[in-house]
């Protein structure tokens, strides 16, 4: 039951959510080693993932100097990915009860050195930033989600930090190695698209900080369990993991042959999507695109779909054969 074959394009978040769900449906406990990477993968995950949304950000509101440099320094993050998997993106890291791939001396060198020229390069940007009283202007008060709207509607990850609400399931809920390095939940009482900027420039520090103390702390050791024969059938696990956008959530019942036999999952994207319409009331339509932008949106991730008739309000929901109809052109009924 190989998390990779499962989770696919989604990289490593839903990797180790999916592998810590099927562990604890098993009871079992990956190797404190292996703990160790996985950490530290999922934090060049938050890495490239930031870097990417904070250029993706600064290139909506015209500001592509900042977007090509945010770009440029996030592509020793991707090499870093392959180096350590073999791949920048679909890692293939989890196995049940650990990590295929060790993270060597030579390895440990290398990620020190990128990250150390990322933090060097990051800090002018982070003042940059901080300081550009254009950007400023095109995100301070735009794309308002209050604190009781996140409370309301269960707004997370970045959404909910940059509301005030210091909500981290790698404080909360401990997984991985998360509770034996420290760092800090970074929030922003703005409210708006200007806090979500300053709450992910932010947190690129401390997902350095979390690499390196994981480089540093790494007990020796397998980083695989040798596990014999089939997990048992009709168990039942859960796992949260921080993912970039928020919180992730795997639920799943393992079944014969070390396949689940129900797997069932929450991706940040969904539950954030549910304050956008409070959050582009009454706005200027020129800002709804960095609005819906600010919760860095996923929308493959969002597998859930209703057509209304918007004239007799009908509500019709699709089944999955006939959504492949419809995108291979058949038409439906």
């Amino acid at each position: 039951m190989m998390a990779e074959r499962i989770c696919g394009i989604c990289g490593c978040v839903h990797s180790v959510t999916y592998a810590q769900a099927v562990e604890q449906a098993a009871a079992i406990r990956p190797t404190a080693r292996a703990e160790f990477i996985r950490t530290i993968m999922l934090e060049i995950e938050r890495l490239h993932s930031h870097l990417l949304w904070v250029g993706l950000a600064n290139h909506i509101l015209g500001f592509d100097t900042l977007f090509m440099q945010s770009f440029r320094m996030r592509e020793p993050v991707m090499w870093l990915a392959e180096r350590i998997t073999g791949n920048r993106k679909t890692y293939g890291l989890c196995v049940i009860g650990g990590v295929r791939w060790d993270i060597t001396p030579e390895i440990k060198g290398e990620i020190l050195s990128v990250l150390d020229k990322l933090e060097k390069e990051w800090i002018p940007v982070a003042k940059a930033v901080a300081g550009d009283r254009n950007l400023r202007k095109r995100t301070q008060g735009v794309g308002v989600a209050s604190k009781s709207l996140v409370k309301e509607v269960g707004l997370i990850g970045p959404m909910a930090r940059a509301s005030g609400v210091g909500i981290d399931a790698r404080k909360d809920h401990p997984y991985a190695a998360y509770d034996r390095v420290e760092f800090d939940v970074i929030t922003q009482d703005g409210c708006d698209v200007w806090s979500r900027v300053l709450v992910r420039v932010l947190e690129v520090f401390e997902s350095i900080k979390i690499i390196r103390q994981c480089l540093e702390r790494m007990p020796a050791g397998e980083i695989q369990l040798k596990l014999d024969g089939e997990l048992p059938a009709g168990r039942v696990g859960i796992s949260s993991v921080e993912a970039p956008r928020g919180e992730s959530h795997h639920f799943v019942v393992t079944g014969d042959d070390n396949r689940p036999r129900r797997w069932r999952v929450r991706a940040p994207t969904y539950q954030n999507l549910q304050g956008i319409p409070a959050m582009i009331k009454d706005q200027q339509l020129a800002d709804m695109t960095i609005s819906l932008g600010s919760i860095d949106p996923c929308f493959s991730c969002t597998d859930r779909l209703e057509v209304i008739d918007i004239r007799s309000g009908a509500v019709t929901v699709y089944s999955p054969a006939e959504i492949k109809a419809l995108a291979r052109g058949q038409g439906i009924g």
